[in-house]
């Protein structure tokens, strides 16, 4: 680090100075620093830099002041004047002055301080960081009693002591140790430059380093902290005097006591920690004075900076630090594989190698990243057909950002161990494909948003056709079965129950026309939405105590209709004859007579077609007139010609009539033969009943769509006339009774408990179970042929005897014979004689 020492020899008047060679450091006779530290020559600090060198007393600066000397006392005229108000002055005592012995006249030069103060500080400010190895100070007069030298290295910012020197280090700097202890860094007093004699030309040296103490390592961070310098600073702080201005306080006798110094030496050289052999001028310095220490570095070994104190861009792989000796140099190269110029050390990543590279890389290009550019940056991977240091060895992925991870990050390069091979897109959970662009099977719907990349499918496997695939990879879309639908197959279609795994998917809701409101029936376990008192999953069960009332149940009986003239009601026992007629018998309508019918029970305002039950009595065909009063809604009178061919029992007229409810209508028909001009008297038809059957809708009150279900149960209402058959019509009519009979509500049995066995009644046409002999839906009459309707039914044998009359109404007595086993004298009921057919009144009756 110091390619030179000095040897200092003192003889009587002058300082000798002779080369040392400092161990371990290069000779400035080396060409270069390839060997390893170099360091500029030194000189003396002060030349070339008159104007940074300061002094904070001078005398005559402000005009003509007057000293005397010591050895000239006795002699008055000995005194002299110092003005310093010009340097060209030839009695000028600048502080420049100590730069040369003599001026340009041969005459001697010397810097001197005003008469009697003592605390003068002479500075010098350099401009750059330099390396200072010793000062060398000439003194004109007595040579201070106190004083000590500082430095600072940063310019001026803090400061700190080299050395004190006093005649009395106790007693003038009593905290400062005066004994070294060997530290080459430690701060002591010295008493030997300090004495009062020589009074004239006496000197003071101070090395920076003592020679007597070794340095191990003259490149560890204390010595160069006690070497480097910016500033120095020399404070005198106090005077010798001989005394007598103790004795004279007259102001003249401190004029022969002062500082002045005749030269001052500050050896150093330009600082550059071991990285140069030569300096040049800071800027603003002035050039091309002989012999100046310039404080600019011309670095080598790939240092940068003023005194060579840092790396060179892209040679950071080391850390920094002074040269030495024949060490390798410490700015290396950082390898950036070509990829970058620029680099920055990092101690962290040095320890971490080993102390082996702290190098990383700056702004590394063609896409590269790493700590050498080794590494291609995320969405570029390193192509197995090139050499990472090619501008072309990263390509960029190809992945599809919505289905990767990371938007599209691939492996970056190939390492078997952790499984990566370059280029390869990493595919988010549910999602496949080189591309990671498709969904996995039984996932769909491949975003962006998703963190898993699909959703699952949802399709419910029940409602899937085997063998498709899951869903629509797209739309997440199921492939439904036949009666399957939604969008995940997951429930049955409309009017179709049971969600299974049947080929099908689902099962027909088969909701009875006549029995549901529809067809539409619950999905889960298939019950129809029943109409009021039916049951069953299809509403084709009557609830107990309610009936399905079948196509007549609107029946009216001619026996109760009122003739046009009067006409004969014949009866007709049950016993020994097949019952092909309702009610007791029948109307004997006579050739062109008529009957009139009144309805007030009509449930929906609809078209009903009114057909007529009938037995023919004679051969021939008959044919029935009718005009009928109607609603408001209907036209007020209509008539219709019906043929009442022989061979059938029923007639339907051709065109269905209007009713409404809530209102009383009147079906009036007159009979005759047909195609007969004249009447017959002895021509008779037997009349059963008048029966009206739904037919239609009103045309002035149009009902709104009919469901599928309605639809199908009014084309069963119009297709099956054919049920409305003697004896209960085929097992066809049977099949659907809730389909064919007018619409619900179902009635209640209702059934007589005189006249019934049970309260419950047929589900179908609401028959009750009768006791013997007692007919009728609610079993509340008795057949024809029978008497005595009561708790035990009806009886055919009675004896009926007329006991009076009580006012208007003729009374009867009715009692049991002894054939039905009961005592003759068992209770008897009275009955109206008009309940006892004329003939068997008053006698005995016998079967």
């Amino acid at each position: 680090m110091w390619g030179l020492g000095l040897s200092l020899c003192q003889t009587a008047h002058a300082l000798c100075l002779s080369p040392v060679q400092v161990p371990g450091a290069a000779s400035q006779d080396e060409p270069g620093c390839s060997a390893g530290s170099c360091h500029p020559a030194t000189g003396n600090l002060l030349i070339g830099r008159a104007q940074n060198l300061s002094a904070t007393s001078t005398c005559g600066l402000w005009g003509p002041q007057e000293y005397c000397i010591v050895s000239h006392l006795q002699d008055s005229e000995k005194c002299f004047s110092c003005d310093s108000r010009s340097p060209s002055l030839h009695n000028s005592h600048h502080i420049q002055n100590v730069l040369y012995l003599s001026g340009r006249d041969g005459h001697p030069t010397w810097w001197q301080s005003e008469n009697g103060v003592e605390h003068v500080s002479i500075r010098l400010d350099l401009e750059a960081e330099f390396h200072f190895t010793h000062l060398i100070m000439k003194f004109k007069t007595f040579r201070p009693a106190a004083m000590l030298i500082e430095r600072s290295a940063d310019f001026g910012r803090t400061w700190k002591v080299y050395r004190y020197f006093a005649y009395n280090c106790s007693r003038l700097f009593p905290a400062v140790a005066v004994q070294a202890s060997g530290r080459v860094d430690q701060v002591l007093c010295e008493q030997r430059y300090s004495e009062i004699e020589p009074s004239s030309h006496g000197e003071v040296i101070f090395k920076v380093l003592d020679p007597s103490i070794p340095v191990e390592d003259p490149y560890s961070p204390a010595i160069q902290d006690l070497l480097r310098v910016t500033n120095l600073r020399v404070n005198l702080t106090k005077l010798h005097t001989l005394g007598d201005n103790l004795l004279d306080s007259r102001r003249q006798v401190l004029h022969k006591y002062y500082y002045a110094l005749y030269e001052m030496v500050l050896r150093g050289s330009c600082f550059c920690y071991g990285h140069a052999s030569e300096c040049a001028p800071v800027p603003g310095v002035p050039v091309g004075v002989d012999g100046m220490i310039h404080g600019r570095c011309i670095c080598r070994h790939h240092t940068t900076g003023l005194n060579c104190e840092r790396c060179e861009d892209f040679y950071q792989d080391r850390p920094w630090r002074p040269a030495g000796g024949t060490d390798p140099p410490a700015c290396q190269g950082c390898n950036c594989n070509q990829h970058s110029g620029r680099c920055h050390f990092d101690m962290a990543v040095y320890l971490a190698t080993g102390n082996a590279s702290g190098g990383v890389c700056d702004d590394c290009q063609h896409n590269t990243m790493g700590r050498t550019c080794q590494l291609c940056k995320p969405f570029y991977y390193h192509s197995p057909r090139a050499d990472i240091r090619a501008s072309s060895a990263c390509v960029p992925c190809d992945c599809d950002p919505v289905g990767s991870l990371d938007g599209g990050v691939c492996d970056s390069h190939t390492d078997v161990a952790l499984g990566m091979i370059a280029g390869q897109c990493r595919c988010k959970e549910h999602v496949q494909g080189v591309r990671c662009d498709s969904c996995k099977e039984a996932f769909y719907g491949l975003s962006r948003t998703d963190p898993q990349g699909c959703q699952p499918c949802r399709c419910d496997p029940r409602g899937i056709i085997a063998g498709s695939p899951p869903c629509d990879h797209i739309s997440g879309d199921c492939y439904c079965k036949r009666f399957v639908s939604g969008r995940y197959c997951s429930q049955c279609l409309p009017e179709f129950w049971g969600l299974s795994n049947d080929m099908a998917g689902c099962r027909p809701c088969a909701c009875d026309f006549g029995g549901a409101y529809s067809n539409r029936c619950s999905m889960e376990d298939g019950l129809c939405p029943c109409r009021p008192h039916l049951i069953g999953r299809q509403c084709d069960q009557v609830q107990p105590g309610y009936f399905c009332a079948p196509l007549d149940y609107y029946s009216y009986e001619a026996e109760h209709a009122t003739g046009h003239p009067n006409v004969e009601v014949v009866s007709r026992e049950h016993a020994g004859h097949m019952i092909t007629w309702t009610g007791p018998g029948f109307a004997r309508v006579r050739d062109g007579a008529g009957l009139s019918f009144h309805i007030s029970n009509i449930p929906y305002a609809m078209e009903y077609d009114i057909l007529i039950r009938y037995e023919p009595e004679v051969c021939g065909a008959w044919r029935a007139q009718s005009p009928l009063c109607h609603s408001p809604h209907c036209s007020s009178h209509r008539r219709t010609h019906t043929a009442r061919p022989p061979a059938p029992r029923y007639a339907l007229l051709s065109r269905p009539f209007c009713f409404e409810p809530r209102n009383q209508y009147e079906v009036t028909m007159r009979l005759q033969r047909a195609g007969m001009a004249q009447r017959h008297p002895a021509a008779f038809i037997l009349i059963d009943s008048v029966r009206a059957g739904a037919g239609g809708s009103c045309p002035q009150q149009p009902p709104p769509p009919p469901t599928a279900a309605q639809a199908g149960a009014r084309s069963w209402r119009r297709n099956s006339r054919s049920c409305v058959c003697q004896g209960g019509g085929p097992t066809l009519c049977l099949s659907f009774p809730m389909s064919i009979t007018n619409p619900p509500p179902s009635p209640a049995c209702q059934c007589d408990p005189q006249g019934s066995t049970s309260s419950v009644c047929q589900p179908v046409g609401g028959q009750c179970t009768c006791k013997p002999h007692v007919i009728g839906r609610r079993c509340d009459q008795c057949a024809p042929g029978t008497y005595g309707f009561g708790p035990s039914g009806c009886s055919r044998e009675y004896l009926c005897v007329c006991l009076s009359a009580l006012g208007d109404q003729p009374w009867v007595t009715v009692m049991a014979l002894p054939t039905l086993g009961r005592s003759p004298h068992s209770p008897h009921r009275v009955l109206p004689c008009a309940d006892v057919p004329e003939p068997r009144r008053g006698q005995r009756t016998v079967p």
